[in-house]
């Protein structure tokens, strides 16, 4: 039996399969602190538009999923201008929402 485990290389995810005998963890760190409970921010586009500037003043570069009205997941370009400030590149004008975490 085999065990699937995923890694992030810099921005892309890779797949490593082991098998089940090749893993043994060695020593277990110790845990580190509690992250912020409910940090995020949730951006309103009401008006269709191909960049959205979002100032969500979060204090880091957060991951970003966007949705059209409709709840279609949108491909976008994501460009971190800053901690607090996020810009969004479509290939067309959408109004939706973007969900920063």
């Amino acid at each position: 039996m085999s065990q699937t485990v995923y890694l992030t290389a810099e921005t892309k995810p890779v797949q490593v399969v082991l098998p089940a005998t090749a893993a043994t963890i060695v020593e277990v760190g110790k845990q580190g602190p509690a992250g912020t409970s409910g940090a995020g921010y949730i951006h309103t586009q009401a008006v269709a538009a191909s960049t959205w500037i979002i100032n969500h003043n979060l204090g880091y570069k957060p991951a970003v999923a966007v949705v059209t009205v409709g709840g279609a997941e949108l491909l976008a370009e994501v460009l971190h201008t800053s901690i607090n400030q996020t810009v969004i590149y479509l290939a067309s004008a959408y109004a939706g929402s973007a969900r920063l975490t």
